[in-house]
């Protein structure tokens, strides 16, 4: 094997973290927005500049997420890898920190903005919290970073910049935008598209602003690369950093010989995006697929009852393995099998695309969004949904989804309608980039039909 193209997407990648530690803190840029796709190391990428900005220039730093969650993982983060570091958490009063963070003794919790720090430091917030402090913020800081950047609307993002006279947003153009709860046909034409992902408006009202596009994931293997890059980011040409040999699943015990098991084996063969189609069935949008849920359930199972392996680093285990249904309802109905077959769900998780966003698992069972519809809307069309189902894996990803998805793909007509020039019809991408993916796994046999009775 020529390790060698591996090698320089590495090289690349650090070049690319390198230009934005440059622009951000040696040039002082006043925006600097990065692209990144799906394993790539954002957060990485955010850590070191906190590093640098706190440790070495002494700045200020103000950190947002649009999730507590997400600023949880970040402050473990410099937790373990920065000591000391001065870490706020600007949170609201009827909020704590997890128990793992207070043990810590390390960050100092703030409900009051007034009382920030006014020395160097970090203090990290969702960006709701952070705007809904703005003006009671009397200091302002050296640097704004947005940590996951596409998920925040410019509505919510633009007043956090007059806090810093330098923002760093990074973030997946790829995955699921912010959730909206309103109609917002309305704000199509309008001068600001204040319900757009911040970054993708900023660079609508500046097209001169430089992207820096990191040009590799660390985390998907290049054969599920081939399949995700040209379906959900044909303007982010990206490789994978890690070579075949990294990224290879050993099943130590023996196979039953049935078409999960042959599912399994594509998996250990190197194919990281198979799939395992059950019979023809329809089901209404809410409707739970329980043959479904079991059929996801006995794929986790027999993973583990075939002692996984992730060659050359460790056994795996179920918390090694986690599942994706876009539905809460079918999602409890997957836990409840899994719980039959006796696999711990406190390990093996199983959420929805939205809970997943930012993490990753060696394994990973998805249910296809289209499964079992005959008329197929935007939710199940959506890019960013189904992108995020398939770039959380590190060694490989098992579909599951009743038969007849390429059918419904080949009968649906879209109706464009009347569309605001410049606007995104994120039902015709999602329509394409299912179809891209679908027509690749028909082609390439690595779609496994489980025979009917």
């Amino acid at each position: 094997m020529n390790a060698q193209p591996y090698l320089d997407a590495r090289r690349r990648s650090d070049a690319a973290h390198r230009e934005v530690l440059r622009r951000t803190l040696q040039e002082r840029e006043p925006l600097v927005i990065v692209a990144s796709p799906p394993g790539a190391g954002k957060t990485y990428l955010v850590e070191s500049v906190i590093a640098v900005a706190v440790h070495h220039l002494g700045l200020r730093v103000a950190v947002v997420a649009p999730r507590a969650e997400q600023t949880y993982d970040l402050m473990r983060r410099l937790v373990v890898n920065f000591d000391p570091m001065p870490i706020t958490a600007l949170m609201s009063a009827h909020r704590q920190l997890p128990d793992d963070l207070l043990q810590t003794q390390r960050i100092l919790v703030c409900n009051d903005a007034t009382a920030l720090p006014g020395v160097a430091g970090v203090t990290i917030a969702t960006a709701d919290k952070l705007l809904f402090a703005v003006t009671k913020i009397t200091q302002s800081f050296d640097l704004l970073i947005c940590d996951e950047a596409y998920q925040l609307t410019f509505a919510t993002l633009a007043p956090l910049f007059e806090l810093a006279p330098s923002a760093l947003l990074v973030g997946d153009p790829g995955q699921l935008p912010p959730l909206i709860t309103v109609d917002t046909e309305r704000f199509e034409t309008a001068r600001y598209r204040i319900h757009w992902p911040a970054p993708r408006e900023l660079l609508r009202r500046f097209p001169q602003l430089d992207v820096v596009r990191l040009p590799a994931s660390r985390r998907l293997p290049q054969d599920t690369v081939n399949l995700v890059q040209p379906a959900f980011y044909r303007k982010l040409p990206f490789s994978s950093a890690a070579a075949p040999a990294e990224r290879r699943l050993q099943l130590d015990a023996a196979t039953q010989g049935d078409t999960i098991d042959r599912a399994l084996d594509m998996l250990a063969d190197g194919a990281t995006l198979v799939g395992v189609l059950l019979p023809p069935a329809e089901f209404g949008l809410e409707q739970v697929d329980d043959e479904l849920a079991e059929t996801m359930a006995a794929i986790a199972a027999r993973l583990l009852a075939r002692q996984p392996r992730w060659e050359g680093v460790r056994q795996l285990s179920a918390g090694d393995i986690g599942a994706i249904d876009a539905h809460v309802a079918s999602g409890a109905a997957v836990r409840r099998s899994l719980r039959l077959y006796n696999v711990p769900t406190d390990a093996c998780v199983v959420e929805t695309p939205e809970l997943w966003q930012g993490q990753e698992r060696p394994l990973m069972v998805v249910k296809h969004t289209l499964s079992g519809q005959r008329q197929i809307g935007a939710f199940g069309l959506e890019p960013g949904r189904w992108c995020v189902m398939l770039s959380r894996h590190q060694l490989g990803c098992v579909i599951v989804g009743r038969d007849g998805v390429g059918d419904v793909l080949a009968e649906h007509r879209h109706d464009c309608g009347a569309r605001p020039i410049g606007s995104v019809d994120a039902a015709w991408e999602g329509w394409r980039a299912h179809q891209a993916i679908w027509s690749q796994l028909e082609a390439q046999g690595r779609l496994l039909r489980i025979a009917q009775g």
